[in-house]
């Protein structure tokens, strides 16, 4: 993700929904060894509670903006826009490359529209917090007003302390608020009727402002998940029963915001999804979600197979139920791009899109021109189902070609048994349209019959000469 500064914040693991035809409201009270809960049940439609289809936003309306079909090619949805120092050919471009940002003002997106109506716009939010300020060294709110964008400006997502009720708060431990040392915000206790009522005002005045068409709910994690000692007081490192009754409180704010947002796409980050103790049921009530760190964690950095195997498998149970998916990722080299491309290729439903993210735009590579047309298979229900077990790789087939993605740790040579052509894509690096409308980026394609696969590498390969 990057804030308003346009600096990147790297964000730690997500969760899921499923939906219930019931609202559980639950409430936190301070002990000494952490606290309690009590919980409370309200009735709720379970229409209104999410059905999980990732189309509709809960209301069925006809005019909602779709999710574009993402069917052929490779879709990009953007983190962040800023067109004040862009060209009209580079607006241009971005009005007709991407599907849709997370971060622009209201007038930015109106000049887009007016070239693609359909353009897709969500509002940036903390999914669990209210953003407060930067932390100096030591721990101490005392630094730059965290912000976000309401209509064409950018103000302190804190609304001031003579509105922030105290039973707003999730207290800890005997502190009454818990404070993220790493980026600034406090959780809120998301189980609280006042806040619950608060926040969904704010937002609903916030959407109008910005004409948006969903909400992108951001760090909507288990808080301990970011790490215990990043907050004070400290979460518990490890705590079932902590884990799950915020796995309980986030799926019934989700729903709760269902029911009281028709029409409205709720999209939260769900993380890297790479760890055992995420609840991936959390999420089923919205319309989809963004995997952020999606197939590598950074440039620099790999995940072990078996984590690369969970994510994908976490998100295939996502697009099977029809629900928009967002894959943002941090890499700039050719390889580790092709590898996101490639990824992205083997996971791909109606309604999934790409984002290797490094700039507020217009950033565009050229692996995303890679012709391949449409899945002419399914991705199924498993990662596994796309093993190809007689050279050791996964693999894709497409209407113009196949994609073959290596995610181990060792280098593996594919015999093709024929001849295809190979796209190779350069050059390496963070890449921008000039002012022109130009891309930085080409594609070439070398006939081959094998391909060697590095560690951790993706080819995309093409039946006849695109």
């Amino acid at each position: 993700m990057f804030n308003h500064l346009g600096k990147p914040i790297r964000l730690l693991k997500l969760i899921a929904a499923s939906a219930i035809s019931t609202v559980l409201l639950v409430s936190f009270q301070n002990c000494s060894s952490g606290f309690s809960v009590s919980a409370q049940l309200n009735s709720s439609s379970s229409s209104n509670g999410g059905n999980g289809n990732g189309g509709n936003g809960g209301s069925g309306s006809d005019q909602m903006r779709q999710w574009p079909d993402t069917t052929s090619g490779i879709h990009i949805f953007h983190d962040q826009v800023n067109l004040a120092n862009f060209s009209q050919a580079q607006i241009q471009f971005i009005a007709t490359h991407y599907a849709g940002v997370q971060k622009i003002s209201a007038n930015d997106a109106a000049t887009i529209r007016k070239i693609n109506p359909n353009f897709l716009v969500l509002h940036y939010r903390l999914g669990l917090g209210l953003g407060y300020q930067l932390p100096s060294s030591n721990c101490t709110p005392n630094g730059h007003d965290i912000q976000i964008l309401v209509g064409n400006n950018w103000v302190p997502e804190w609304p001031g302390d003579s509105i922030v009720q105290p039973q707003w708060l999730f207290g800890f431990n005997g502190s009454p608020r818990v404070y993220s040392c790493t980026n600034g915000w406090y959780i809120m206790n998301i189980a609280n009727p006042s806040y619950e009522t608060w926040w969904l005002g704010q937002v609903r005045s916030q959407l109008a402002a910005n004409n948006d068409d969903g909400i992108f709910m951001d760090s909507f994690s288990i808080p301990n998940f970011f790490g215990s000692s990043n907050f004070s007081p400290n979460l518990p490192t490890v705590d079932t029963s902590f884990e799950d009754n915020w796995a309980m409180m986030m799926k019934n704010w989700l729903i709760f915001l269902k029911a009281h947002l028709p029409g409205v796409y709720l999209v939260p980050n769900v993380g890297s999804w790479i760890t055992g103790r995420d609840h991936t049921d959390i999420v089923v009530p919205a319309d989809g979600m963004m995997v952020e760190q999606f197939a590598l964690p950074n440039e620099s950095g790999t995940y072990a197979e078996s984590d690369w195997q969970l994510e994908m498998n976490r998100i295939l149970m996502a697009v099977a139920r029809n629900q928009a998916i967002i894959g943002q990722t941090y890499v700039s080299s050719e390889k580790n791009r092709m590898f996101a491309v490639g990824s992205y290729l083997l996971i791909k439903g109606t309604r999934t899109y790409l984002s290797v993210n490094n700039t507020m735009g217009p950033e565009w590579y050229p692996e995303y021109d890679i012709p391949i047309g449409a899945a002419t298979e399914s991705a199924g229900g498993s990662i596994q189902d796309l093993f190809d077990a007689t050279v050791g790789v996964y693999r894709r087939n497409f209407s113009n070609g196949f994609v073959l993605v290596n995610p181990s740790a060792t280098s593996i040579n594919v015999p093709l048994g024929g001849i295809y052509y190979l796209a190779q894509t350069t050059p390496d690096g963070v890449l921008t349209v000039n002012s022109s409308g130009q891309e930085a980026g080409t594609i070439s394609y070398a006939m081959v019959n094998s391909v060697t696969l590095s560690d951790h590498s993706a080819a995309v390969l093409f039946n006849s000469h695109p």
